[in-house]
């Protein structure tokens, strides 16, 4: 291909099996900062789907409070979906977003116009709601309340929730203007309430317990790419105390697992199995970001149920052997999820205040025991009890004992996780001066520990540290780019991906540089997704390395340009 200059002629458009495909010769390319206009270098084609994009079907629109609406809809659309209400547009690529901020009792219209990869709108689908109306608030009678709302760090207090990061700190955050609501900001971290889950006699429902959590998660935006899970694990006593959750599960407990695209139960040792089953009548939809639904974990006599917004998703055909349990949240590469609102349902109970402090690993302390560090009478001052929980390693048939300052008890071993042997030792308080803590025992050794102070109504403790944080712009979506070579000419497939959720900023165009010089440029009409295909002619160009590189333009030039580059060989023949 010779680069060195171009002929200001439109050579055609031919329409090549389903696809579009056009053919360019300019005099030079549009400037870089101008208005976008179509570039063919010569030898350069470029081809996406044919056709109009079909307007969107089965607009729904529900309420999960009093001043946002749940848009959901059906479509096939590879350039996104533009959603108008009252004079906002947003550009999204999942089929739903949520809109915040409403007036409660306004009539709320709403558009959604599908889009191609050339930035074309279908017809629009429109439904009206009021969020008032809209929001059905049955779900929470069989709840005990009240129902935590994550709205600041006060909801986090000790007297209702043990925050379990393993010390890593910043995992909390909140996000949002008006309406702020927790973000979780780290890899690992696990929630659990302090309020207990005891079993009641069977509701209409059937349920004898029940969880319901209100998330938009799980992300899969954190360290694991598509491989968040949030899990519901109701733990009965006294794994309900141990760090946090591994597998596999402490016996007696049971967990609903929610993944990207599929929910389960796995359960720990001494869950019996039962003959029930209860039909699955919906499916697990990709988490949005942003878009919030309502899971809830149902404990029925012989089965466990999980629904989302109502809908059974998957079910378990066991009895739990216990009559109280805790309720622990624990997210899994989860990064960015919100977590909206919990409650639980069962025989009414008041929280059971505790708090966590962590010791971390032991360190020698003579022979055959362990320190586990000094804990200071303030943090323990108003607490009733102190509960000692190590994972250890040790001598085969060693007795271990616990000491807490100058008190002594047998280590109670509950069970075993990733970490070790856990063994537990139980204290009465005050202890005035603060206490020291070991472990001792042939051959011990402490990998892990903390204690659970359960705590008094005069206890003072600090809340979760909650960094505020803004809310994520958007972005345009990043040019996923993959070359292949045949008979003397390349193909580059271009696919502009985002994440699914929030909304997403406009591209004004796809714009190809080969070695440096910029040989295609293709409007997409404010689009955010679809597949471009660009062939290139590659004779004239020498044998050996040559560089691809791919830019989605914003509308917006004050937004980042995504960049994504390929490298191809050509080989002597």
């Amino acid at each position: 291909m010779d680069r060195r200059g171009f002929v200001a002629v439109v050579a055609g458009v031919a329409l090549l099996g389903g696809t579009i495909a056009v053919l360019r010769q300019e005099s030079a390319p549009p400037p870089p900062d101008g208005p976008f206009a179509h570039f063919l270098a010569e030898g350069v084609g470029h081809s996406t789907d044919e056709g109009s994009p079909a307007t969107p079907t089965d607009l729904a629109l529900t309420a999960l409070d009093l001043t946002s609406l749940r848009v959901g809809w059906r479509g096939t659309a590879t350039g996104g979906y533009e959603v108008r209400w009252a004079d906002r547009v947003r550009l999204v690529r999942a089929t739903e977003t949520e809109l915040t901020g409403l007036p409660p009792n306004a009539d709320v219209r709403v558009e959604v116009r599908a889009l191609d990869p050339l930035g074309r709108r279908s017809a629009p689908a429109t439904a009206e709601a009021v969020p008032r109306l809209a929001h059905d608030v049955s779900w929470a009678d069989p709840l005990v309340h009240p129902v935590d709302r994550f709205d600041g760090p006060e909801a986090l207090a000790p007297r209702r929730w043990r925050v379990l990061d393993d010390g890593v700190a910043d995992c909390l955050g909140l996000t949002g203007a008006a309406d702020k609501r927790l973000r979780i900001t780290c890899d690992r971290v696990d929630l659990q309430s302090n309020v207990p889950v005891r079993l009641s006699p069977p509701h209409p429902d059937g349920a004898v317990a029940r969880v319901v959590l209100t998330t938009d998660g799980p992300s899969g935006l954190g360290a694991v790419r598509d491989a968040g899970e949030i899990v519901v694990a109701l733990l009965p006593e006294p794994f309900h105390d141990s760090g946090p959750l591994t597998d596999p599960l402490p016996p007696g407990a049971v967990a609903l697992r929610v993944g990207e695209r599929a929910a389960g139960f796995t359960t720990g040792e001494g869950v019996p199995a039962t003959t029930r089953r209860v039909p699955v009548t919906g499916q697990v939809r990709p988490p949005v970001s942003g878009v919030r639904h309502r899971w809830e974990l149902r404990v029925l006599p012989d089965a466990l149920v999980a629904l989302v917004d109502g809908e059974v998703v998957a079910a378990a055909p066991v009895a739990v052997p216990w009559t109280a349990a805790r309720a622990r949240l624990a997210f899994r590469g989860s990064r960015f999820t919100q977590v909206d609102s919990f409650g639980v349902g069962g025989v009414p109970a008041p929280a059971e205040a505790s708090s966590l402090v962590l010791l971390g690993p032991g360190t020698p302390d003579g022979d055959d025991a362990v320190s586990l560090g000094h804990v200071p009478a303030e943090r323990l001052a108003g607490g009733t009890s102190v509960r000692v929980v190590a994972a250890v390693g040790a001598a085969a048939g060693a007795r271990l004992t616990v000491r807490f300052g100058d008190r002594s008890a047998p280590a109670r071993v509950v069970g075993t996780d990733m970490f070790g042997t856990l063994v537990h030792a139980d204290f009465p308080l005050p202890a005035p001066g603060g206490a020291q803590v070991r472990v001792l025992g042939d051959g011990v050794g402490v990998l892990r520990s903390h204690l659970v102070v359960s705590d008094g109504p005069d206890a003072v403790r600090p809340l979760p540290r909650l960094l505020e944080r803004e809310t994520p712009g958007p972005r345009a979506p990043e040019p996923v780019t993959a070359v292949t070579q045949r008979s003397g000419r390349a193909e580059v497939v271009v696919e502009l991906t985002a994440p699914r959720g929030g909304e997403i900023a406009a591209v004004d165009g796809v714009e190809v540089d080969l070695d440096g010089e910029r040989v295609a440029a293709v409007p997409t009409g404010g689009a955010v997704g679809g597949r471009h295909v660009f062939t290139l002619d590659l004779g004239g160009l020498s044998t050996g390395g040559h560089r691809v590189a791919v830019r989605a333009v914003p509308v917006d030039r004050r937004l980042e340009t995504r960049l994504a580059e390929e490298d191809f060989q050509i080989r002597p023949l």
